[in-house]
């Protein structure tokens, strides 16, 4: 079960969520907040527990980027505003999802699916059931800082992430993009969207794996290693949940 808050200075906004949460079976909405200054004072004095918060941005006492850096470690956000602009700031401080009002139910749910996915991954990274998997949308995307430009990057253009020390080479559909960053970071947010690990340097999209075999998979025309480390539970995972004979 995912208990959740809704934090948003819109009645109708507010509406929208608890009506889109009651037909979601394993979330469970706590609590809805139209002043963002009370829901601070609740979630500082413990008042509230919840996993995932709903949160506007565009509020009028508190701005929710700034009410979002002050939750506790680790919580969940998706942010849900009518600004598109503000989608970069939103996913620099590493947030879910970004709902972008007025938004439908099929989105909200795949959003919450994200929540579902990273949470039930935790113990191992391959954890993640089919079910819980998504394939990446055209409207599926992060920004990732190389050299001194943020660079947007649509999730269904890449083939695989290669990592060397703290460098990570997104290699996609339209080129490659170096990022000074670990490969940790992306196979944690990028799990939920078919990108599995197969070696402690390699990150690869399901979507474009043609051939596997037991040391290599064929990942579009790139050849790649499956590392010892990994080769048994990955093996067993594509058995277990891909394979119809």
């Amino acid at each position: 079960m995912i208990t959740c808050i809704a934090i948003d200075d819109e009645a109708n906004a507010l509406g929208v969520i608890t009506e889109y949460a009651k037909r979601i079976p394993d979330l469970e909405l706590v609590q809805v907040y139209k002043d963002p200054a009370k829901a601070l004072q609740d979630i500082s004095a413990g008042k509230v527990q919840f996993d995932l918060v709903f949160l506007d941005i565009q509020m009028s006492r508190i701005n929710g980027l700034t009410l979002a850096q002050r939750l506790p470690q680790n919580t969940n956000v998706i942010l849900t505003t009518a600004y598109p602009d503000f989608a970069l700031q939103g996913y620099e401080m590493d947030v879910v999802d970004y709902l972008l009002k007025p938004f439908s139910f099929a989105r909200f749910e795949r959003a919450v699916k994200k929540v579902r996915s990273i949470s039930g991954a935790e113990q191992s990274p391959l954890s993640t059931q089919p079910s819980q998997l998504l394939s990446p949308e055209k409207d599926d995307f992060i920004f990732v800082k190389s050299d001194s430009r943020m660079i947007k990057v649509m999730l269904d253009s890449i083939y695989y992430l290669e990592g060397s020390g703290n460098y990570v080479t997104i290699h996609t559909t339209k080129g490659k993009v170096m990022v000074l960053q670990n490969l940790r970071k992306f196979e944690d947010q990028l799990r939920p969207y078919k990108f599995i690990r197969i070696h402690k340097s390699f990150i690869i999209s399901l979507n474009y794996v043609d051939v596997i075999e037991r040391t290599t998979v064929r990942v579009h025309t790139f050849e790649l290693p499956i590392g010892e480390t990994y080769r048994e539970e990955f093996h067993q995972f594509i058995d277990k949940q891909y394979r119809n004979f």
